[in-house]
């Protein structure tokens, strides 16, 4: 699978948590990837693993959007 095929099925992941209610609670950054620990506000929880430079960057423009709409 190419960098781009692998980061468009990681951004669909995101965007399937996003579109259900989830926040990012919290994120754990190594070298294997980011880990983002993930809450709906009725309690479920879940945890996605991102592997892609872009998937990365692109769960930081979603963290930073998260907190404007709870300001």
């Amino acid at each position: 699978m190419s960098e781009h095929e692998q980061f468009m099925l990681e951004k669909r992941k995101l965007d399937g948590f996003a579109a259900q209610k989830f926040n990012i609670v919290g994120v754990k950054e190594d070298l294997e990837g980011a880990w983002l620990q993930l809450e709906h506000p009725g309690g479920e929880t879940a945890t996605l693993h991102l592997k892609t430079a872009n998937a990365r960057k692109y769960y930081a423009t979603l963290l930073i959007r998260q907190g404007q709409e709870h300001n």
